[in-house]
C-alpha cells in the first residue's frame, strides 16, 4: 500500500541519491539519476526544478554541471514534503458536515507525521545509508553528449 503521492516519493528519493552522490565538487548529473533508476527524464525534470527552486538543492549548468545538496544537515524530509504537498486539505469541501470531523482527525495525523520527518536531515540517511553492505554510491562517470 503506498502512503504518499508519487511525485513525492519521487522527490524525496532523487534527494536522497543526489544527497549520497554529490558533492559541489561532483554533482550528480540528471542522466546519472535517470540511469540509476531506470526513469522518464520527462518525469524526474519538473522534480529536480521544484527542489532547487525551493533551494533544497543546488543545479549546476554547464558540461560538468548537475546537482547537490549543500546543506545535508539541515535538510530533511519534511522540507521536501512541504516543497511538494502544498496543503494537506482541499479548499472545496465535498461532504459538508463530515469535512470538520475529519479536518480534525486528520490534523493531528499530519502534524504528528511532519514533526518525525523533521528528525530525519539528509545527513543522517546518508550515514545509515553508507551503514548497508549494497548501498555503494555511484562511482561510473555518465557519459552525456549534445549534438
Amino acid at each position: 500500500m503506498q502512503l504518499l503521492p508519487n511525485k513525492l516519493y519521487l522527490a524525496m528519493n532523487a534527494a536522497m541519491f543526489i544527497a549520497y552522490n554529490g558533492d559541489v565538487d561532483n554533482p550528480v548529473s540528471g542522466v546519472a539519476i535517470v540511469d540509476y533508476c531506470g526513469l522518464n527524464r520527462r518525469a524526474l525534470e519538473p522534480v529536480l526544478q521544484r527542489l532547487a527552486g525551493e533551494g533544497i538543492i543546488i543545479s549546476i549548468k554547464g558540461a560538468k554541471g548537475g546537482y547537490y545538496m549543500p546543506n545535508q544537515d539541515i535538510v530533511t524530509l519534511r522540507d521536501i514534503a512541504e516543497a511538494f504537498i502544498d496543503k494537506a486539505f482541499p479548499d472545496r469541501p465535498e461532504f459538508s458536515g463530515y469535512n470538520s470531523l475529519l479536518d480534525k482527525e486528520l490534523e493531528g495525523s499530519y502534524s504528528l507525521w511532519l514533526e518525525r520527518l523533521t528528525k530525519s536531515s539528509f545527513d543522517q540517511l546518508c550515514d545509515r545509508a553508507r551503514d548497508i553492505d549494497n548501498l555503494e554510491p555511484i562511482t561510473d562517470t555518465v557519459l552525456h553528449y549534445d549534438i
